[in-house]
């Protein structure tokens, strides 16, 4: 089996990962099986919060735009897609003049508002609103909503594509199981019948394309565990 996870408020919950999900985790990917992270965080933010904790076997990051694969204990960027200078630059100078929110640009390690400091490749750009905004450049970005924030990454970059990229590195064909609570997981439990949501989620949205619902990753791990 694989098990497709998102983190935020699916796994790190109130500033801590229990160690009821830590354990499980371990006990699933000890009897064969594959974990995978899927997040809206850069790599660089996520990796200190799970190590020592949870060994992904795949983690895919910035909403599918950033993947790495577990080779031998050390994890491998199999995938990376960065959104291009100019690209970036023509939407800043639109929305900043359009928008009174926040704009923030994220590069693989730092959180910037302006582009005259980059100097490595851009990872995603947010627009931190809780409402909805225009796409007004949907040739060339994706926007995938959560709470209060907007990602915007390369378009064509989604939580699902990733799950495909992981499914082709590791040739698999069976169905993913996914889990995730937030706006930006939608696509992903959608295309994915044996999906599941946390039973505090209220967001209608997200309950209608969850197929189920459990208390916890840890139980969701031990009903699949116990239908084997």
């Amino acid at each position: 089996m694989i098990l497709a996870s998102d983190f935020d408020g699916t796994i790190f919950i109130e500033g801590q990962i229990s160690e009821k999900d830590i354990q499980a985790i371990r006990d699933f990917q000890a009897a064969g099986n594959l974990f995978v992270l899927v997040t809206g965080r850069s790599f660089s933010s996520l990796f200190p919060l799970i190590e020592n904790k949870i060994a992904p076997n795949a983690i895919i990051a910035n909403n599918g735009g950033h993947i790495f694969v577990n080779n031998n204990g050390r994890l491998e960027e199999v995938f990376k897609a960065e959104i291009p200078l100019l690209k970036a630059k023509r939407f800043l100078e639109y929305y900043l003049k359009h928008i009174p929110n926040e704009i923030a640009i994220f590069t693989e390690n730092k959180r910037l508002k302006n582009l005259e400091i980059i100097n490595e490749g851009i990872m995603a750009l947010a627009i931190y609103s809780d409402k909805e905004i225009t796409n007004y450049f949907q040739d060339d970005f994706d926007f995938h909503y959560s709470i209060g924030v907007i990602d915007v990454v390369k378009k064509g970059i989604n939580k699902q594509r990733g799950i495909d990229i992981i499914k082709k590195y590791y040739s698999i064909n069976e169905e993913v199981i996914a889990i995730g609570d937030d706006y930006n997981d939608i696509d992903f439990l959608k295309n994915t019948p044996n999906s599941y949501t946390l039973d505090y989620v209220r967001n209608d949205k997200v309950r209608k394309a969850a197929n189920f619902s459990v208390n916890s990753v840890a139980e969701l791990i031990k009903n699949l565990m116990e239908e084997v």
